[in-house]
């Protein structure tokens, strides 16, 4: 009987591993977890979600125009649950479908691009979840069609409109540390809704989507040149609950940074170096840390073994293609340099959660444990400095060893690396490294990618620290109710991931990221 019984398991398990995955279970296993999020997070309030009258087309309640603080309103269990719970889900969901693909690759990449774009929708319709940085993007749109210098005044200078107050106090005086590609659009989409601040808020989103499909679209041929399956490297890079959340849901600009970072490395691949230089500098021009591809795009002009002149000219040369690019940007917009000057304007707030943070607290404790009363701020200002020019040297080896390393990689790892040493960590950073690596990401540095996804999809949103007050003073029955239907959704996405079809081949998987030739028909010397 124990043989029988064995014999049975045993077939089972060959079964589950000769199965292809249903992208429709799938689908509408994502789109639940997502409803959940968004479902919590209007419901909850200002600890997700802005409240003021006009901050979307639904949710919000109307009276006086003011400011309220996400951290002075506390968010019932039941909201909090929600958002986190369906995160929770849509981590456990995305995993399985990662596993189903790398199981049996060669899928439809239309059919993947249908379930993401199903896991998509509510964060479309969304208000804009767990950051207000979309608000300060319309008043400085708003500022642009004025002509007011936006590297010089934040906006505040607007008055008491929406377009100033939905964005709150902090950033009301903040110049804008965004480059020309970015504040021009901006400034268009703002004279396209005709100055209405909830068409402008939902043409910014236009543009966070626009960025996301640049991605999808470049990721595919990345993945062909690294020799990875396109359908589980989109899974990877694009259907991340990280990417939907913050990048689609929070309407973060980082979107378009990264979609036309894709595009530029994609087109280096296919149409060689400098219309992908162009377009890193373009991405550049919506935030600085995009620069780095143009530098990586001239350090691998050369070609294999060329010595350190060369390539340093190569370089040279790319730096001077994407200064002419931005240079002919700020002209026709009139938008200016000054963003080199206000890039680190973000830097005024500390999350809280960053590396930096956690390392300047352990030394602080230990300097206070020996006896020493020196406060957190220096501490903390060291340490940051200490992360930058790590950063920056780590940077600097991953650059010299691109051409062995691959030059996706090498960049993807120096985003990566820069986002996790900066003194401020917001989790959209992580997306401008772990999208970069999703075609070339493999073994141990694939399930790291995985788990930051995962740890920031969590963490990067608001109020975690609110689900256990709410918890001791909100009644058990709701808590129950969601916990219960959380669990649910785990367990279908767990038990029921694949349809009974004969499996497809496995494709032979390339040993190395051969992006380190990027133009595949033209001569060495062109790589």
């Amino acid at each position: 009987m124990l043989a029988d019984l064995r014999h049975r398991v045993a077939a089972e398990l060959e079964a589950d591993e000769t199965q292809e995955p249903c992208l429709r279970r799938f689908g509408i296993a994502g789109l639940v977890a997502s409803l959940a999020v968004v479902a919590g997070a209007v419901a909850g309030g200002s600890s997700f979600i802005s409240r003021l009258p006009g901050a979307w087309f639904f949710g919000t309640p109307g009276g006086p125009l003011g400011f309220v603080s996400a951290s002075s309103a506390r968010a019932p269990a039941i909201s909090i649950l929600a958002v986190y719970g369906g995160m929770a889900a849509l981590c456990v969901i995305w995993w399985r479908l990662l596993r189903a693909l790398h199981r049996h690759p060669g899928m439809s990449v239309r059919g993947v691009v249908r379930t993401i774009c199903a896991w998509a929708v509510p964060f479309v319709l969304a208000p804009p979840l767990f950051s207000r940085d979309v608000y300060s993007y319309a008043g400085q749109g708003e500022m642009v069609t004025f002509h007011i210098d936006p590297y010089h005044y934040g906006p505040g200078v607007l008055g008491a409109t929406r377009f100033n107050l939905l964005a709150g106090p902090l950033w009301a005086n903040t110049p804008s540390p965004y480059g020309p590609t970015f504040l021009s659009l901006d400034g268009l989409v703002t004279r396209l809704s005709d100055h209405q601040v909830l068409v402008t808020l939902f043409l910014l989103r236009g543009l966070a989507l626009l960025g996301v499909a640049l991605v999808a679209v470049g990721l595919p041929t990345l993945a062909r040149g690294a020799g990875r399956d396109p359908a589980a490297v989109l899974v990877l890079g694009v259907g991340s609950p990280l990417v939907l959340a913050t990048l689609i849901g929070g309407a973060h600009n980082d979107a378009l940074m990264v979609g036309l970072l894709v595009a530029g490395l994609a087109a280096w691949q296919r149409f060689g170096p400098v219309p992908g230089i162009v377009l890193c500098a373009l991405a550049a021009g919506v935030k600085v840390p995009a620069a780095l591809g143009i530098i990586v795009i001239g350090w691998n002009w050369a070609p294999q073994g060329a010595r350190l002149v060369q390539r340093v000219g190569r370089t040279l040369g790319a730096l001077g293609i994407g200064a002419a690019t931005l240079a002919l940007v700020s002209a026709v917009t009139g938008i200016g340099w000054g963003w080199v000057v206000t890039v680190t304007a973000p830097d005024k707030v500390s999350t809280g959660v960053t590396p930096v943070d956690a390392v300047a607290h352990v030394i602080t404790a230990v300097l206070h444990l020996a006896g020493s009363s020196v406060p957190l701020a220096p501490v903390r200002t060291a340490v940051s400095i200490t992360g930058v020019v790590t950063a920056v040297v780590v940077g600097t080896v991953l650059l010299w060893r691109s051409p062995q390393l691959g030059p996706i990689r090498a960049l993807g790892m120096a985003l990566l690396v820069l986002a996790l040493l900066s003194p401020v960590l917001w989790a959209w950073y992580l997306t401008w490294g772990l999208i970069l690596l999703a075609p070339v990401a493999q073994g141990v540095l694939r399930r790291v990618l995985i788990w930051l996804s995962v740890a920031e999809s969590l963490i990067g949103v608001s109020a975690v620290l609110g689900l256990w007050r709410a918890a001791g003073h909100d009644g058990a029955l709701p808590i129950a109710m969601v916990v219960v239907g959380v669990g649910a959704a785990i367990l279908t996405a767990a038990r029921a991931p694949y349809a009974h079809v004969p499996p497809r081949p496995r494709s032979a998987p390339s040993g190395r990221d051969v992006s380190v030739s990027p133009v595949v028909s033209r001569a060495p010397v062109e790589r």
